[in-house]
């Protein structure tokens, strides 16, 4: 059996041949996760942090911080532990929602779409994406975040 790539395989090669390692990564069985995404019509969700900015990679590469989780979606195991990450964000970063959603979007996570890192203590893991991996299409808003009202301050 041929193994997938991960989707941002390039970019991934060009890290580890930086020094860079990947995490461990596991399975993650059809289990339930959660994202934040933007609500916005058209707006590109489920982009990696690298790839949505891709001169940080450069600057990181160049400061010696470049890490391979900024080319991993970052996942939350429920919403609960996602609105607590979120609710303690919003509390240091008003204005948040402006990089990384206003909106919670959940679905499950199949072993056809990725590799995941072990979940840490708030239920927070990455996900590597493989090559035929859309969220965009499995996964759905499920609530939005903040209120009009929040977006005008």
């Amino acid at each position: 059996m041929v193994k997938p790539k991960f989707k941002y395989q390039k970019q991934i090669d060009e890290l580890l041949a930086k020094g860079c390692q990947l995490p461990e990564l596991f399975a993650p069985n059809n289990m339930a996760a959660c994202r934040f995404v933007f609500s916005q019509e058209g707006h590109q969700n489920h982009i990696p942090q690298y790839m949505s900015n891709p001169k940080r990679m450069l600057q990181d590469i160049n400061k010696g911080t470049a890490n391979t989780s900024l080319l991993a979606l970052s996942c939350f195991t429920t919403s609960e532990k996602a609105e607590t990450f979120y609710a303690n964000l919003r509390k240091a970063f008003k204005n948040v929602f402006t990089s990384i959603g206003d909106s919670l979007s959940e679905g499950k996570l199949t072993n056809e779409e990725g590799l995941k890192t072990s979940t840490s203590c708030n239920g927070h893991f990455d996900l590597y994406e493989y090559e035929s991996c859309d969220l965009n299409k499995s996964f759905v808003i499920t609530k939005h975040l903040i209120e009009k009202d929040d977006e005008k301050d």
